[in-house]
């Protein structure tokens, strides 16, 4: 009789205890197995005697699987991390090649007038000059800025004499290229100093027997050109310029004559192979979408506010080219389908900047603070990065994304393929200052069963809570009745918030449960509670990180049942 009596009197108390430690509602903790069942019945008060519980961890609260968007790192800190991939973007700047057809060339014919020198000797001084021009207005628009370029451009000097006449040109004689060109030559008749092709020696020329030199331009300075030359609007290019002939021949014979020499120079083709130089090619990347998945409890309720203290979103790029890339986007978080937070990232001055020639991981930090992060390569600050989760989405999505070339010269080699990609991941410490607020509500019932032949007026939980999960807790609770009707003829009272503490310092606060009724009767419509708590960090336990293993424990716990307890055993 006496342990039936206690078991229905403290079905009533019990629950109500059970429901107001913010999230600690868990069917593992049952509170009846931690008590001195031994009971004290006496004057106007039924008394269970002081007990305690065991602590009430956060892992245990949260009870998360393996999908959820909150995770747990090696120390046990809570986090909310989840990537989004990103496509692997093609790169490539279109090879630049003249043909031949393309080139316009001028020859040059020489009339050479001998005349006898004091030893007897025909001379005759060479001063002539060929010429090339190219104009090309359908090259890629990809290069904005031209300045050098690597070359193969193949090239010959061809001489020959008119007639049947014969010719020596003198060791000197020279032929004098741009200066912004590089040339070499496999002829060992002559030297190559600068961009001038000098002779070594004597070199004979006839109509039976021209002269013949392969020549290759293996580099060009476009900056060196001087105006109007070069790149000289995007998707033209324009080069022009003489190749000067001079220095002496003689040839044989007793008196004065006239010879006629032509100077042709060819160019089989010109084809630009690594440029430096400014691009801007297009670059198309795309992130996938990052769902925000199986979320405890406490973070989905509509009134939940979330203001952490150092959100971090990481990009990992790699770039295989050697284009430094400024990215640009708008991040966008949605919940129930609708945008309901916006921030636009990489905007000016704040660049996100992907550096070129990193074909490995490159790590970028988004984030709230203006520091650089541990283990990231660069840190970018986005003061309100917070706003994506102040109200936690079902979604993180980045928009209008733009991958632009910085306007910075590089070098580069045409035609081939680089790759691009960035993928991101959200990494967000449930680490939360003083403007966060973090509501739990839920209902408790299905007492009635074992209430109803209870006639009680006032119900008196008393217990000291020791808290080391750094936020302070308000807890409002009503009475209901199994249609799920608030009990207006029941009043509730919490006698004060829990404080918040931390592992190192926790915080101990004694605190006082109140069911009261005027009417005995009104505990026998009692099913339940309807319950909502309030957490929000205190001023000292601002910034701390939520981890598994910070707990609640309730000591000292009473229950009295004042003016006694009168059961209905019909």
């Amino acid at each position: 009789m006496k342990k039936q009596l206690t078991n229905k009197t403290f079905s009533c108390a019990l629950v109500l205890l059970s429901s107001c430690m913010l999230s600690c509602v868990d069917s593992d903790y049952d509170l009846s197995k931690d008590l001195d069942m031994t009971i004290t019945v006496g004057g106007d008060n039924l008394t269970i005697p002081a007990s305690n519980t065991k602590d009430i961890t956060l892992d245990k609260i949260f009870d998360l699987d393996e999908e959820s968007t909150v995770k747990t790192d090696a120390a046990g800190n809570y986090a909310l991390i989840q990537s989004g991939e990103g496509s692997n973007t093609q790169v490539t700047i279109e090879d630049i090649t003249i043909n031949s057809n393309e080139i316009a060339l001028q020859s040059a014919r020489t009339e050479l007038n001998y005349e006898v020198s004091l030893d007897g000797t025909l001379t005759a001084t060479v001063s002539d000059k060929t010429s090339f021009s190219i104009d090309k207005k359908n090259i890629t628009t990809d290069v904005t800025a031209l300045y050098s370029s690597d070359v193969i451009m193949p090239a010959s000097l061809r001489m020959n004499i008119e007639g049947n006449n014969s010719l020596t040109l003198k060791k000197g004689f020279q032929l004098d290229f741009p200066e912004y060109m590089t040339i070499s030559t496999t002829d060992q008749r002559v030297d190559i100093e600068g961009s001038n092709l000098i002779f070594k020696q004597d070199i004979n020329v006839s109509s039976t027997s021209p002269l013949y030199i392969p020549i290759n331009i293996t580099h060009i300075d476009f900056e060196a050109m001087g105006d109007g030359k070069g790149l000289v609007a995007p998707g033209h290019l324009v080069i022009a310029d003489d190749i000067k002939i001079s220095g002496t021949s003689t040839t044989e014979g007793g008196s004065a004559i006239q010879m006629i020499m032509d100077t042709e120079f060819r160019i089989d083709e010109i084809q630009l192979t690594q440029v430096t130089a400014k691009v801007n090619p297009e670059i198309n990347v795309s992130i996938d979408p990052i769902a925000i998945n199986n979320l405890p409890d406490f973070l989905q309720d509509e009134q939940v506010r979330i203001d952490m203290t150092d959100p971090k979103i990481y990009l990992t790029v790699s770039n295989t080219s050697p284009i430094e890339v400024n990215f640009s986007g708008t991040l966008k978080s949605y919940k129930d389908g609708k945008v309901i937070a916006s921030v636009p990232v990489g905007q000016s001055p704040n660049l996100i900047t992907i550096p070129g020639n990193h074909a490995n991981d490159y790590i970028i930090c988004l984030h709230r603070l203006d520091s650089q992060v541990e283990g990231a390569d660069a840190s970018v600050t986005v003061e309100n990065l917070n706003a994506l989760i102040e109200t936690i989405p079902d979604e993180i999505r980045m928009e209008s994304i733009e991958a632009k070339a910085s306007d910075r010269e590089c070098s580069i080699i045409l035609g081939t393929t680089y790759n691009v990609k960035a993928d991101y991941e959200i990494n967000a410490p449930l680490q939360f200052n003083e403007g966060t607020n973090i509501v739990y509500s839920d209902v408790i019932d299905d007492w009635n069963k074992d209430v109803k032949d209870l006639f009680v007026k006032e119900l008196v939980v008393t217990m000291d809570a020791k808290n080391t999960i750094p936020l302070t807790m308000n807890m409002d609770v009503k009475a209901i009745d199994k249609n799920g009707a608030v009990l207006n003829n029941i009043s509730t009272e919490v006698s004060s918030q829990i404080a918040a503490g931390t592992m190192e310092n926790a915080k101990v606060t004694a605190l006082q449960i109140t069911l009261k009724s005027t009417d005995a009767n009104a505990f026998k419509e009692l099913d339940g509670l309807k319950y909502e708590v309030s957490a929000t960090p205190s001023a000292e336990t601002s910034g701390k990180v939520l981890n598994k293993n910070q707990s609640l424990r309730l000591e000292n716990m009473t229950i009295k049942i004042k003016g006694g307890v009168t059961v209905d055993m019909n």
